[in-house]
């Protein structure tokens, strides 16, 4: 029989004024604009937060800069790399989006409305050998492809560097993500959708994938580099399927995550370790942290930036000092995408 202790107790009834106040917050934000909230906060909290207060003219350009960067295709439009969009469908019915670089940056001379001209939408078919060698880049949890491609700078974008380096660029995306958000049978709100962990990830769609991409290509391997939960899977796959290691020539482990050592957070690590049923009665049964979509949208960006630091250091201790205020405001945007409870 499982028993709580009275610590475990207290860490329960936090997380439960947690979701309630957060709950109440969402209903009161709907009503009154989050600008005139935040004009009447005091300075105290901005200087608490570390939130470099941004008015005017410059809150203006970053709800420009937002509105450009929104999905993976207009991403690539605005560094103008040609790009394919391919969907593939898993055995048990998951259509998944897979990315995919076909060559180097175009001269901005040649930037048009044209720019995807050279972009298809596949479901199978063989395009044609080619001699390019072949890179697979797969994704963190309740991350998407965009985590690669979403820094400011050019030059730090690994995926950018090797299709002018002449690979053969993919990028996956795993189930329940933006970009893999279709079944054959079941749509979203059905909670047999969600229905699915990393094991469904490692068994069938990194698989599934590796397999699509190859059979594009006419390449007999690739490369696969992976981060963090994407390593995870990887590591998973590759002990588990015998063919799939004579298809992948070096596996690269970003982040690699294999045995987490646990939250710095005692509440939190504590959730973590307990029974699936208080996952399921805190977070639901299907979408893992959907609320997280309402405060990106809500919330202006160096505000989300701020909340978004204090949650990451409450998980792990981080204190992301590494990063600039500016690849904040870009990357962070990007560093969320469903995925199910039950994948946690």
């Amino acid at each position: 029989m499982f028993r709580l202790s009275l610590s475990e107790y207290q860490g329960m009834l936090i997380a439960a004024l947690f979701f309630i106040v957060e709950k109440l917050l969402r209903v009161f934000l709907i009503f009154i604009p989050t600008e005139l909230v935040i004009d009447y906060l005091p300075a105290w909290v901005f200087s608490q937060f570390k939130v470099p207060r941004i008015f005017g003219a410059d809150r203006e350009a970053e709800s420009e800069l937002l509105d450009d960067f929104n999905s993976f295709a207009e991403i690539m439009e605005y560094w103008r790399y040609p790009h394919e969009d391919h969907l593939v469908e898993t055995r048990d019915g998951f259509i998944l989006g897979i990315h995919r670089i076909t060559g180097k940056r175009r001269p901005a001379s040649l930037a048009s409305s044209h720019a995807n001209s050279e972009a298809g939408l596949a479901l199978s078919g063989h395009a044609g050998g080619t001699p390019k060698p072949v890179v697979l880049f797969w994704h963190g949890f309740m991350l998407s492809s965009e985590c690669f491609v979403c820094h400011p700078d050019w030059i730090n974008i690994l995926p950018f560097r090797l299709a002018e380096a002449g690979y053969d660029v993919w990028l996956g995306n795993s189930r329940g993500n933006k970009y893999s958000y279709k079944h054959t049978k079941f749509v979203p709100s059905d909670r047999r959708f969600w229905n699915f962990s990393i094991d469904e990830i490692a068994n069938i769609d990194v698989p599934t994938t590796i397999d699509h991409i190859l059979a594009e290509t006419g390449a007999q391997s690739l490369t696969y580099i992976g981060f963090s939960q994407g390593t995870t899977q990887m590591f998973m796959a590759l002990s588990r399927n015998r063919e799939l290691n004579s298809k992948v020539n070096h596996f690269i482990a970003l982040a690699p995550a294999s045995t987490p050592r646990g939250f710095h957070n005692s509440i939190v690590d504590y959730f973590t370790k307990a029974t699936p049923q208080m996952l399921y009665l805190l977070f639901g049964r299907r979408r893992a942290m959907s609320l997280v979509y309402f405060w990106i949208n809500m919330l202006p960006r160096d505000l989300y930036v701020a909340a978004l630091d204090f949650c990451v250091y409450l998980l792990f201790g981080w204190t992301m000092r590494n990063m600039s205020q500016e690849t904040k405001c870009i990357a962070y945007w990007h560093l969320y995408s469903y995925t199910s409870v039950k994948a946690i």
